[in-house]
């Protein structure tokens, strides 16, 4: 028998630049050991007892950094541009950034920040302290600035305070103008997201004719950026069954023609639902006050509703939409049980609940397996991002209550609606355990609101939180799906400025990080080697989903010593482009 070869296909790119960013010192040309003046703004000489020199990254990471220790007020360490002038930090850039270190010995977390060129202001001081992050680990600072008209070459940087210990790292200016091409496949997000084969999803207005026109910049941001789209609205049950047994599908049909058109993925949303669901069935999601002439339904009566309705929009779509979200939202907020009974949870008592039981939800998953066998079935809810927090705990133990009882769940959707200072590590601690239950994992209706509309210096910072959840993203081979709830800020449902483009079609900061993210991914983990079938059953997962090269899933849960029974051709595993022969 001839052995199959799997060649990983690798293609070579040039890292895109984030926003027209621009380093200005990450003090790798320096010497450890280097003394860097200090420059007291307000005594007569600039004299002062702080200190500032060159060192290695405390963290024992590689690389070189400032450390400054401050012993008098409005003390900055002085450093030499080169290679940039005040005049061309003027010229476009409205941001400074720069990595920020405090060993664990800082107490007060909030400072004033203050950076200049010669003896103008870049950054005065802020008005109010500001808190400045953890200390003990590296954190990312931005803040914004103003030009400056100055010939002078020395460069000002650091903290208001008598008493306060750091070190930094990569300062660098940043654009505030930012656009692309989308006409150029390299410039968009879908590009570098097939090549990381991560589904990278948003979610569409279908009522709305701009986007389903092709020739309309909606349509053509969606298409050019995303590999898989979501219904914002017309997938729910309200919208496709508004009277019994009488279904609306106009809104639907266009949305998978969209997709179908530009090879796109859809992700169903959402079967059964107690928002926005069967106006027949109840007047609020929880009363059953609709049939039996105001009397309300039997449990049978429901059971059959929810079964005809999922197997009428499931046949409809079948080979076309290639997961759903089967039940939304069935935890109730309250989850504070899990304190006392830790494997415990609430469920909301929605009309389905209610009348039917818990098991509606198992009911649930059988009917839509049973109504698309290759279906990919998603439970989803809020709330449950972060490990530790009491409805994640629950939602935790209800997953696995049904994997438990053999019910086909083969998704845990995290809605992800958050707002600035996203504990990245949370959420992956939270994540990463779902791989041992054998269950994909997805974010699909991530959004991150700032406190504040047309904020730089907070889209920078939201840019920094999307980074950090694609990194986690990437890094697990079980999340499948990274699906922001929404285009432009001005329609989405949150406010203020939660997603990646504005009310023009103007890409923010978020959407460059993100595109830097998921290039730089692929052409670190793109490598020119082969690997026989048993060098790849040395993998630590012992199942996993194949998908071709569109993204569409060939199989799901496959055995990994079972690759070799895939019919020659091109495909996506692990997150690699495999070519089996």
């Amino acid at each position: 028998m001839t052995r199959k070869f799997i060649s990983i296909i690798c293609a070579a790119a040039t890292l895109t630049a984030i926003a027209d960013e621009k380093i200005l010192f990450d003090f790798e040309d320096y010497s450890v050991g280097d003394k860097v003046a200090m420059r007291d703004y307000y005594s007569e000489d600039g004299s002062t007892a702080s200190k500032a020199e060159i060192t290695n990254d405390p963290t024992g990471k590689p690389g070189k950094v400032l450390h400054v220790k401050n012993a008098s007020w409005n003390t900055l360490a002085e450093l030499n541009l080169t290679g940039v002038t005040a005049e061309d930090i003027a010229d476009g850039y409205g941001l400074i950034a720069f990595d920020l270190y405090r060993p664990n010995t800082e107490t007060d977390h909030y400072r004033q920040f203050r950076c200049g060129i010669g003896d103008e202001y870049l950054h005065n001081v802020d008005n109010e302290f500001v808190f400045q992050g953890e200390t003990g680990k590296w954190v990312s600072r931005t803040y914004p600035i103003n030009p400056v008209n100055t010939t002078s070459d020395k460069f000002y940087i650091g903290f208001n305070s008598i008493d306060m210990e750091y070190y930094l790292d990569n300062i660098r200016i940043i654009s505030t103008e930012s656009d692309y091409d989308m006409t150029n496949p390299e410039e968009t997000l879908r590009h570098h997201a097939d090549k990381c084969g991560i589904g990278f999803g948003c979610a569409v207005p279908a009522w709305n004719d701009d986007v389903v026109d092709d020739n309309n910049i909606a349509a053509q941001t969606i298409y050019s950026n995303f590999n898989i789209i979501v219904g914002e609205n017309q997938m729910k049950p309200a919208y496709l069954q508004p009277e019994k047994g009488k279904f609306s599908w106009w809104d639907a049909d266009r949305l998978v023609g969209l997709a179908e058109r530009h090879g796109m993925e859809i992700r169903g949303h959402t079967l059964v639902w107690h928002s926005q669901t069967l106006p027949w069935v109840t007047s609020d999601g929880y009363k059953n006050d609709k049939g039996n002439g105001g009397k309300g339904y039997t449990r049978d009566e429901l059971l059959k509703i929810m079964k005809d309705h999922i197997t009428t929009v499931m046949t409809r779509y079948k080979g076309k939409i290639r997961e759903w979200d089967v039940v939304n939202e069935c935890l109730d907020d309250d989850q504070s049980i899990v304190y006392s009974q830790p494997s415990k949870y609430n469920m909301r008592k929605s009309v389905w609940y209610n009348v039917i039981g818990e098991d509606f939800l198992d009911s649930a998953f059988v009917y839509a397996h049973r109504a698309d066998p290759e279906a990919i079935l998603y439970i989803n809810d809020y709330g449950a991002d972060f490990k530790g927090d009491a409805k994640t705990e629950a939602y935790y133990n209800l997953v696995k209550r049904l994997l438990k009882s053999n019910i086909p769940v083969h998704g845990v959707g995290f809605q992800c609606h958050l707002g600035l200072g996203v504990d990245a590590a949370k959420f992956e601690n939270n994540v990463k355990r779902y791989a041992d239950l054998g269950v994909e994992v997805s974010l699909t209706e991530l959004d991150i609101t700032t406190w504040e509309a047309g904020n730089y210096e907070q889209h920078i910072r939201q840019g920094e939180d999307y980074k950090a959840l694609m990194d986690v993203a990437l890094k697990h081979d079980h999340i499948r799906n990274f699906v922001v709830w929404g285009v432009t800020d001005d329609k989405s449902w949150r406010s203020p400025d939660p997603l990646l483009f504005n009310s023009e079609y103007k890409p923010k900061y978020a959407f460059f990080a993100l595109r830097n993210t998921l290039e730089a991914w692929a052409n670190e983990h793109a490598a020119g080697i082969e690997e026989t079938i048993s060098d790849k059953n040395q993998a630590t997962s012992p199942f996993v989903n194949v998908y071709d090269i569109t993204g569409r899933l060939v199989k799901h849960g496959l055995e990994r010593g079972q690759i070799n029974s895939l019919e020659p051709g091109l495909y996506i595993i692990d997150r690699k482009k495999i070519l089996i022969r």
